[in-house]
């Protein structure tokens, strides 16, 4: 696969994502698609984040902090990295570094397993 045409996927890619998102409301009914949930029966770290998202393009930021609290960090982490993307294959930036790639990285998993460890001792995990 070419360089331009990788690219190209990548940028796109989040735009689908988005879409796919916007099309449908979050429900807490429906299959639960998480290998954590489903071996153990309770939420991961992470669930909650879909229906937070699309929650959260939906405008109800009230329902999407309710599903996940970190919802806003990843949406602004996701947001900066796809610009940043686009204006880095444009050669208008350089690419993030990875020292601050993995920085940014290992701090929002030591947020999701605080915010895990805090709705697990106060029994507000999602549903599953």
């Amino acid at each position: 696969m070419s360089r331009i045409r990788r690219d190209r996927l990548a940028l796109a890619a989040p735009l689908l994502g988005f879409a796919a998102l916007a099309l449908f409301k979050p429900s807490d009914e429906g299959p639960t698609f998480c290998p954590f949930a489903l071996c153990t029966g309770m939420a991961c770290p992470g669930c909650g984040m879909t229906r937070a998202v699309s929650s959260l393009i939906h405008g109800d930021m009230g329902r999407a902090l309710r599903y996940h609290p970190l919802v806003l960090l990843v949406a602004a982490q996701v947001l900066v990295g796809w610009f940043w993307f686009a204006l880095a294959t444009t050669g208008r930036v350089q690419p993030i570094s990875n020292r601050v790639v993995n920085i940014a990285l290992i701090s929002t998993g030591v947020a999701l397993l605080a915010v895990w460890a805090l709705r697990l001792a106060s029994g507000t995990l999602p549903p599953v």
